[in-house]
Order: C-alpha cells, then sequence, then structure tokens
C-alpha cells in the first residue's frame, strides 16, 4: 500500500519524500507542502486512513490536516467536514 501512495504523491514532483517524511508532513500539517495536497486529493480516503493508522497519525489529526488544507486551497477533500 505505501509504494502505490507513494508513487502517486511523487510522481509529479522533482523531490521525493519517503513514507516517513509524508507521515510527519501529515502529522504536522504541512499543507503548503504539495505532496500532503496531493495526497489528500489523490488518494482514496480508505487508504488516506490506513496510512495514517500505520504512521501513528490519529483519525482526528488527518481531519484536521485534511480541513486545513480545503480551507486553505478551495479544493475538496474527502476527510474534510
Amino acid at each position: 500500500m505505501h509504494t502505490a501512495i507513494l508513487t502517486t504523491v511523487n510522481a509529479p514532483y522533482q523531490t521525493m519524500l519517503d513514507a516517513d517524511q509524508l507521515a510527519m508532513a501529515i502529522a504536522t500539517a504541512d499543507i503548503k507542502l504539495a505532496h500532503v495536497g496531493s495526497f489528500l486529493t489523490e488518494t482514496p480516503a480508505a487508504d488516506q486512513k490506513a496510512f495514517a493508522g500505520a504512521f501513528g497519525i490519529s483519525e482526528e489529526q488527518l481531519h484536521n490536516t485534511a480541513t486545513a488544507f480545503a480551507n486553505w486551497s478551495g479544493q475538496s477533500v474527502a476527510l474534510a467536514p
């Protein structure tokens, strides 16, 4: 699962993140990092939750990051209320 997510998230960017770096960016709501936007908009919600759980990111943290990104970007995000 992580490989598919990282392939999707890293595809459009020159800088590649590993799973730990992506997890840290999500956990800290680093919403201006383009990879986080790709994760929240191009990865299915169930996979986002599974990834977050595997890295100790609570659903609350994930929802907070999704909401912050949606508010900042104006994009629709599945996990943002």
